[in-house]
């Protein structure tokens, strides 16, 4: 752990970005090898290691600023400006962009330009307040890839209030039971008439909204709680532990394949079992680097090259998230018929060679807009967070 940060975080974060914009690259690409295909389609369930990594990040800052804050309305208001400003400025600009993107595509007549589905005013208000995961209309049609932002929000209005209830192990679990029993009661009522037999429909709304996924937080939650240490790599895990959480996360990775691409069924199962594979992933990633600085103390570790295109990827997945649609919507415009003709091996190639070039300009778009964008608005951020910490002015260390 380095600067608050989890180690295996960027490369979770790394993993997720390049799986989501793979399998929005694919569907390019119809000739491509079998195999490959049904791999990039997995890359869907980068959003749900994204999900996992959000709710660990959550609870170790607030357990950081619960050690130093006397207040919990201290703490409370300190993790509601830090995610506001952390998400909101770069997602109103997605927003201005997007709507100037489609609106030209619209007085220009180019079909394959408009990137949105119809909306109006009432969906960009809700997404601008951030309750767009609540409406089918709003919920992916004003942004592209707006509904995980919108389903992470509404896991953030509760976040605070889990942390404390988790003071008290018993009340955190009847907090969690709870919230599961409403998303299955929510799901049997709305889309499994009155059964546990849901038919969710991949990429829908109900596929989308909170009841599905709002679990995979609750995973990632429970996950910090129960392997604390394991994640912040202070645990000694022996070697057949660390390769256990890889076959851990390889069997509910292929049980989450099962059901979300190659049985094409159970969509409103699969994240559940995404969110685990994600944990046990994590929990390799930070064993196997713990055990390496363990069995080699006194080694500089080398920075390779794939180690620091992971670290780079990984602090930049949020802008590249947002604006890697502007790039897949490009080639979908420019390029599409033309990957459509390929054979097997040309389609390999230029498939990966795009996923590399759409990687790098989106990390390019990321960069910029974190300086005219995310730049300020975290310089901001920390006056407003100085001026909170004035107003309270009692910690733990005082």
């Amino acid at each position: 752990m380095e600067k608050g940060r989890v180690a295996a975080l960027d490369a979770g974060r790394a993993l997720a970005i390049v799986g989501v914009v793979a399998v929005h690259l694919s569907f390019q690409f119809p000739n491509l090898p079998g195999a490959v295909t049904m791999i990039a389609r997995m890359g869907q369930y980068g959003v749900q290691l994204f999900f996992v990594i959000s709710a660990i990040t959550i609870f170790m800052t607030l357990e950081m600023d619960h050690a130093r804050c006397a207040d919990a309305r201290h703490v409370t208001l300190r993790f509601y400006i830090k995610r506001f400003f952390r998400i909101a400025p770069m997602y109103y600009a997605a927003i201005a962009v997007y709507g100037l993107i489609s609106y030209g595509a619209t007085r220009s007549g180019i079909e394959r330009a408009w990137i949105l589905g119809v909306h109006g005013p009432m969906d960009v208000l809700l997404n601008m307040v951030f309750l767009h995961a609540l409406s089918p209309t709003a919920i992916n049609n004003v942004v592209p890839g707006g509904w995980s932002i919108g389903v992470e929000m509404l896991f953030y209005m509760i976040a605070p209030l889990l942390f404390f209830l988790a003071m008290d192990r018993m009340r955190l679990l009847m907090a969690t039971v709870l919230l599961l029993g409403i998303s299955i009661t929510v799901m049997s009522i709305s889309e499994c008439n009155g059964t546990l037999d849901c038919n969710v429909a991949n990429n829908t709304f109900s596929y989308f909204w909170p009841p599905v996924q709002g679990p995979c937080f609750i995973v990632g939650m429970w996950a910090w709680y129960a392997f604390r240490s394991h994640l912040l790599g202070s645990s000694h895990v022996t070697r057949r532990t660390s390769w256990l959480y890889l076959s851990l996360a390889l069997m509910f990775a292929l049980t989450t394949g099962a059901l979300g691409v190659w049985l094409d069924k159970a969509h409103a199962l699969a994240p559940m079992f995404a969110a685990c594979s994600a944990v046990a992933f994590l929990l390799f990633v930070c064993s196997h680097h713990a055990r390496r600085q363990r069995e080699e103390p006194c080694t500089v570790p080398r920075v390779t090259f794939v180690r620091r295109c992971a670290a780079a990827l990984g602090r930049e997945s949020y802008g590249i998230y947002l604006w890697h649609f502007i790039c897949v919507y490009m080639t979908f415009h420019f390029f599409d018929r033309a990957f459509g003709e390929k054979n097997e091996e040309t389609s390999l190639a230029l498939f990966g060679a795009t996923l590399i070039a759409v990687l790098v300009v989106s990390y390019g778009l990321s960069r910029v807009s974190d300086r005219l964008i995310q730049g300020r608005a975290t310089r901001l951020s920390r006056r407003l967070l100085a001026s909170v910490d004035r107003r309270f002015h009692l910690t733990r260390d005082a």
